[in-house]
């Protein structure tokens, strides 16, 4: 056996609680190493003619995903008043050894039969500490919006430099004019796309365009509209069960804002110099010009905000409240979420659910992202860790199929169940090259990329103009206009139709089987419930043959992209094609 491969943390992504009865528990071995699993389990001591045992039953894991590196075995159990103790029986042919959290012994040590407390420990179900989000992110689909480029509405509010909606002159400070008002023009647009979220960037007041330089919290900017245009949206947007969800930037403010210039101004004699992290004074030389290195900072416009500051705690926290208390928001995404202290977001959680305990809180991350999702901080953050595989795979064709898979399933089990059900998942956004751009403007490695966004758990998003493929590379190229003035193109009915069959296909969003995965194709089961789902991909230079007469008892099945019927002992798929089907 392969000990070195053997893993498992107790209340982790590896044992954690589904619900008040049901435990899920996981365990990795090298793959294809270890033969059988079982789960010894029990809870505690039994007194016996006068002595204490600990009664244990045994229990198959069963394989949930193999890669070329690891196999994860799973089981889920409903354990004895609450709570288990627990081991792991591993079996290599004749070989048999217990793996219990002190290590590995021989499965009849006596040394080790009644010890519980050397046994892996999920010492009990508390209702209150299992994993909840709101219920509605699990169904949304996302619409990711930069204002500034999405719809111009009302022209009267264009700053008086606004460039032509054509034109592609990009930057911090260039602007076209887009609005709160065009948005709401959109609304019909975007159910009709079957969109029932919209994630908005930054619309405070502040000098750029991207606007994550806040200079008041408390004020629409006013290129963007007014607060009655914001209840407007809000309004309309819950008319058509459309969510709103704002951009709170709280890890930095702006140079603009009201205490940093009074920081400028009179240096420790401020009453807001502690709410930020000075170095060094003065924070500008004698032209006026900011000196970076002085204070800390995300960019040197961009102050960084102490906010284990008890003031700078209570202003970030009354501005959390007021847009949801006031303007009826449903949830916030929370920019460089990493880089603020974890107190503060916890803080953040008790203040923010106070208001409804439905309103959803997603936290800005690039990377594996645990430990804001104990259940006191986030309820989700972007995903990015599972973007890459399918960006890498799909779109840049830079890793194989077995990369992707193992990559891929690495992403899906970093966390447990109840927070995959809610993540935000994406392919692009204002800090990334578009999709399309990836995809080298290939428009059937851009609909793969979205068919393999939409078969995730969780919350899918697009950012506008996806569905008009937009191309362009990082920040500021990625952000351009949105193209209203050209026809919808194919991959707007595609991509419309997939999130269609998202809505229409719960095991879409259910658990992921492998059925196969060769060096450019892989063949995925979906199950929710008693529905099952098969998506085969094809990113080979040639058309192949599949047969699925095996895994299903039907030899006629739907193509679910055309409604055409199938047979599926014969299921042809184009060079760079996939089929989904039911």
């Amino acid at each position: 056996m392969n000990k070195h491969a053997v893993y498992h943390r107790a209340k982790s992504n590896y044992a954690f609680a589904i619900n008040e009865n049901t435990l899920a528990i996981r365990l990795r071995t090298a793959s294809k190493d270890i033969d059988e699993v079982k789960l010894h389990y029990g809870d505690y001591w039994e007194e016996v003619d006068g002595r204490w045992v600990w009664r244990k039953e045994k229990v198959n894991l069963k394989i949930e995903f193999e890669t070329d590196l690891f196999t994860y075995w799973r089981v889920d159990i409903n354990p004895k008043d609450y709570t288990l103790k627990y081991g792991f029986e591993l079996i290599k042919g004749q070989d048999r050894l217990m793996y219990i959290e002190r290590g590995f012994f021989d499965v009849d040590d006596k040394s080790i039969e009644n010890d519980i407390n050397s046994y892996f420990s999920f010492a009990y179900i508390n209702s209150i500490d299992i994993f909840k989000s709101p219920s509605w992110a699990e169904d949304t689909i996302w619409y990711q919006i930069f204002p500034d480029r999405f719809c111009n509405g009302d022209k009267s509010n264009d700053p008086e430099n606004v460039h032509h909606w054509e034109e592609k002159i990009l930057g911090t400070h260039e602007f076209y004019g887009g609005d709160l008002r065009g948005i709401i023009e959109k609304l019909d647009y975007l159910k009709d796309l079957g969109i029932t979220g919209l994630y908005l960037t930054p619309i405070f007041k502040s000098p750029s365009s991207h606007k994550y330089d806040t200079t008041d919290y408390f004020e629409i900017d006013p290129h963007f509209g007014t607060k009655e245009e914001l209840r407007a949206l809000v309004k309309e947007a819950h008319s058509r069960n459309i969510r709103i969800m704002l951009d709170a930037v709280f890890n930095h403010i702006g140079v603009t804002s009201k205490q940093f210039k009074d920081v400028i101004e009179k240096g420790e004699k401020s009453i807001y110099y502690n709410w930020f992290y000075i170095q060094k004074w003065p924070v500008t030389d004698n032209e006026g010009k900011l000196i970076g290195e002085n204070y800390r900072n995300f960019s040197t416009d961009m102050p960084k905000l102490n906010t284990e500051n008890e003031e700078v705690i209570q202003y970030l926290l009354k501005i959390s409240k007021y847009w949801i208390e006031e303007f009826d928001i449903d949830a916030w995404r929370l920019d460089a979420a990493n880089e603020v202290d974890h107190e503060f977001w916890r803080k953040f959680r008790h203040a923010v659910k106070a208001c409804g305990k439905d309103i959803y809180i997603l936290g800005e991350t690039w990377f594996d992202s645990h430990i804001w999702l104990q259940g006191d901080q986030f309820d989700a953050t972007t995903n990015y860790p599972q973007t890459k595989p399918i960006l890498e795979w799909a779109a840049c064709r830079s890793i194989n199929a077995i990369d992707f898979q193992r990559m891929y399933v690495e992403a899906m089990l970093r966390y447990s169940d109840n927070v995959n059900k809610t993540m935000f998942n994406l392919l692009d956004s204002h800090d990334t090259p578009r999709i399309f751009t990836l995809a080298k403007e290939n428009k059937n490695l851009l609909e793969i990329c979205y068919v393999l966004l939409y078969t995730l758990p969780g919350s899918p998003c697009i950012f506008y103009g996806s569905e008009y493929a937009i191309a362009g590379e990082n920040d500021p190229y990625c952000r351009l206009p949105m193209p209203w003035e050209k026809e919808k193109p194919e991959i707007f009915e595609k991509l419309k139709h997939i999130i269609k069959l998202r809505k229409q296909y719960k095991a879409l969003s259910g658990t992921t089987e492998f059925i196969m995965v060769e060096e450019e194709e892989v063949i995925i089961k979906k199950v929710r419930d008693e529905e099952e789902l098969y998506l085969i991909i094809n990113l080979s230079n040639s058309e192949k043959n599949y047969d699925l007469s095996s895994n299903l008892i039907k030899t006629a099945a739907v193509n679910l992209m055309d409604g055409k019927d199938i047979n599926v002992a014969n299921i042809t798929v184009n060079s760079e094609g996939f089929v989904l089907i039911k």
